[in-house]
């Protein structure tokens, strides 16, 4: 009898150890590692990224002078947007392997050379005059402290690939490719030399598309494209602190094989880079309501909400599916200088109803 008490109590403690063992599965384990509060890790790079955001902001800058009455070269942006023919002012990046085409949305590659062509030939046909309705050219705002230039349909193609690009390039490779199954089920126990394991390395290049500081909110010098959005919407949703500790969380449980918790930050980061984009939609067809009288504030704001509401396209976990979103755009309609505010207010309540942004939406 007492040998078979003491056997059960060895069996009990065995049972014990075991399913204290089993509790203590990765969803835990962050209890038992450190996690910084800064993005400060050994072994990260994301070098290309910040090549990528180089680019595109050096073809901004090329672009925009069309608001000052240049004729643009299709082929000096192709160049841009492909990395060819040393078309940088940068050496490093025209030595770079990195572009902004490859990397772009494979469907969306030849919509973006189109905006390019057409662009330039915009330009080309205003030759440095006065747009208007069935005209291209620069539009100068009521009160005079704003100038954009706008195709014949009033459609800005700075706006249109600019932040076009910030979604089909930028947003699509952070949240759906580099969170995404094919980056992410990759070794995590080989350390490369500055860059840490392929799933730290992948995790580092997306946090790499965001666009900002290590120590980002506290600190935002510097913010760029994506960055710049979340910071403009923090005071409504609260996505800086959301999505950058979850990055930073992301990253250290990576480097402690916690793969469960790294997957609850991969769905924090993809919802909070989500609403960021939908509330800058509004923020923009806000501004277009309040500004309609206004050719050039209208149409100027009217093409920032499409390439926002065009990037929701590309989250795993989108909250309106693709053909809703085509709907929305199909909703402003293909001429900002016809659109009603009946067709404004109809996309913007759609967003407003599918993000939950009822008690904001008028103060985005």
């Amino acid at each position: 009898m007492k040998n078979l008490r003491l056997l059960g109590l060895a069996l009990l403690a065995v049972f014990a150890f075991t399913a204290c063992d089993d509790e203590n599965t990765a969803g835990e384990n962050e209890e038992t590692y450190e996690i910084p509060s800064t993005y400060d890790f050994e072994n990260v790079s994301y070098s290309g990224q910040t090549q990528r955001l180089d680019m595109l902001e050096e073809l901004t800058v090329y672009m925009k002078t069309a608001n000052e009455g240049a004729v643009l070269d299709a082929q000096s942006m192709l160049d841009m947007y492909a990395n060819e023919n040393n078309a940088f002012s940068k050496a490093e990046l025209n030595e770079s392997t990195k572009q902004l085409e490859n990397k772009t949305v494979e469907s969306d590659i030849s919509k973006f050379q189109g905006f390019i062509r057409e662009f330039a030939a915009a330009t080309a046909e205003a030759n440095g005059g006065e747009g208007s309705d069935g005209t291209p050219g620069v539009v100068t705002s009521n009160d005079g402290s704003k100038q954009y230039f706008f195709d014949a349909n009033g459609l800005e193609h700075i706006q249109l690939i600019e932040k076009g690009l910030m979604g089909s390039c930028f947003y699509f490779q952070g949240v759906s490719i580099y969170l995404g199954s094919g980056k992410m089920d990759v070794d995590n126990e080989t350390i490369e030399a500055g860059k840490g394991t392929a799933m730290e390395h992948h995790w580092d290049e997306a946090f790499g598309y965001f666009g900002v500081p290590t120590d980002f909110p506290s600190n935002t010098d510097g913010i760029r494209f994506w960055g710049k959005y979340a910071n403009g919407r923090d005071a409504l949703l609260g996505s800086n602190e959301a999505a950058m500790n979850a990055f930073i969380k992301g990253r250290a449980a990576i480097s402690n094989k916690d793969l469960d918790t790294r997957d609850e930050q991969i769905e924090i980061i993809r919802n909070e880079w989500e609403k960021v984009s939908a509330a800058t939609a509004i923020h923009y067809l806000n501004e277009a309501i309040a500004g309609f009288a206004d050719d050039a504030i209208r149409n100027h704001t009217l093409s920032e909400a499409w390439a926002f509401i065009h990037a929701l396209k590309y989250n795993p976990n989108q909250k309106v599916s693709n053909t809703e979103v085509q709907s929305i755009l199909d909703e402003l309609g293909t001429n900002f200088y016809q659109i009603t505010t009946e067709q404004i207010n109809a996309a913007k309540a759609t967003l407003v109803e599918a993000y939950g942004f009822e008690d904001i939406q008028d103060q985005l």
